[in-house]
């Protein structure tokens, strides 16, 4: 199928809020039908650019980020046409660069929208790439798709609706980072999704109030965006000595041995320049802890061993080292729960769909049956929760992973 049949029909007016749907947006530059991530195209779909200078483009295939990428096909309105594989936008990958005038095709592998390596036969390698070759068949997909979405559309006016909270309203802000599609390293399987899901959650179970969430996801959490968010957006939604603080972060980390320090690494991090364009989880935590929270409470689906969430390594020749992370190390009224132990990798599964210390971090913030008799939750009683369900579900995939809680075992984290 060209689309993911089984995506509801966006709601609402506010594009931004449209994720895990499919939707139609018409401007005046452009038009896009499609599947929806987070407020922006991602998925399968059609887009036709209608601008005077693009007049007669579209490309039908695949998108992530609100960008061309994966396989898709772009046809040019004079005629000429590409089909293969696309990296954030830009033709990245095998394919194939027909031309209308007869010019013998460019078949290869592309780079930043350039041929770098000519293949004679390039695109037989590829079974996606062929199936992308019939424009008929894909024409009657893509208006299959257009039809589906006007005829939900038509049959369901109503706007989307805002989350119902089940946990006790309480004066808390929350900031919510998940990177899964670095600019210059492997993915962190699931961590956009990770982080969806925990806003959520803290609106829903852990008394959040909506516009006192901030979530910054993939190129919306680079470092100048999650060190202003905690700058300016933090101290202005304090009330000082009764705001509870929760952060939460999915992604890479790494340990710098010279220094014996701990990053956190946002979108468009350098490993070679760790310190210039990392978040130093020292330094930030010391500029958390002066904004006047009542408590902070801080989520870590991230390890610091230097691999990422499949163990592929992040950084060639890069060691962990194995940083303490005593309770005297904390600020006053801080709370750390990690993924897992020093040194071990904090895991993403493909079955769950999320990193698997938040699969089962989310299940205990929701009250997973059995887990408690009242709807009040402590750190002390969620750690158990979490530790003892990844630790299982890590033996069972033949892995290790730990995860570990320093602070206040008594607080509560659902009321």
């Amino acid at each position: 199928m060209f689309a993911q049949t089984t995506l509801p029909t966006c709601k609402g007016k506010d594009i931004r809020q449209w994720h895990s749907c499919r939707g139609i947006i018409d401007e005046d530059e452009y038009s896009y039908a499609g599947d929806f991530m987070i407020g922006k195209f991602e998925g399968r779909g059609i887009l036709e650019f209608t601008a005077d200078r693009y007049q007669g483009d579209h490309y039908q295939g695949e998108f992530k980020n609100g960008l061309k990428h994966g396989f898709g096909m772009y046809f040019f309105a004079n005629g000429d046409k590409y089909v293969g594989e696309y990296q954030f936008g830009k033709r990245e990958g095998k394919g194939t660069y027909t031309f209308s005038n007869g010019k013998p095709a460019l078949s290869g592998i592309w780079a930043n929208n350039v041929l770098v390596t000519k293949m004679s036969n390039a695109q037989d390698g590829s079974k996606k790439v062929n199936d992308l070759q019939n424009p008929e068949f894909e024409k009657k997909k893509i208006e299959a798709l257009k039809a589906s979405i006007l005829k939900d559309r038509g049959a369901d006016k109503s706007e989307s609706q805002p989350i119902k909270a089940i946990g006790k309203v309480r004066d808390a802000v929350a900031i919510v980072i998940g990177v899964q599609n670095y600019k210059n390293l492997p993915n962190a399987n699931y961590a956009s999704n990770d982080a969806i899901q925990f806003k959520d959650h803290a609106v829903r179970y852990l008394g959040v109030k909506p516009e006192n969430v901030k979530l910054l996801t993939d190129n919306q959490a680079q470092r100048a965006d999650i060190l202003l968010a905690f700058k300016y957006w933090l101290p202005a939604h304090i009330n000082a000595g009764k705001t509870d603080v929760i952060i939460y972060f999915s992604g890479h980390g790494l340990s710098q041995e010279q220094v014996k320090q701990r990053y956190f690494l946002p979108f468009d991090v350098n490993t070679d320049l760790l310190e210039e364009t990392a978040i130093n989880q020292k330094n930030l935590f010391k500029q958390i802890s002066q904004v006047g929270a009542r408590s902070v409470v801080v989520f870590l689906d991230t390890c610091f061993s230097g691999v990422n969430r499949g163990g592929q390594t992040l950084v060639q020749n890069q060691r962990a080292v194995n940083v303490k992370q005593a309770a005297d190390a904390l600020p006053v009224g801080f709370s750390v729960f990690s993924a897992s132990s020093n040194q071990q990798v904090a895991y993403g599964d493909d079955s769950l769909q999320h990193g698997v210390f938040t699969f089962f971090l989310l299940k205990g913030i929701s009250a997973d049956q059995g887990m408690h008799s009242t709807r009040q939750v402590n750190l002390g009683q969620l750690a158990d929760y979490v530790t003892q369900k990844t630790r299982q579900f890590a033996l069972n995939n033949n892995k290790q992973q730990d995860p570990k809680f320093t602070g206040n075992q008594q607080q509560l984290v659902v009321y």
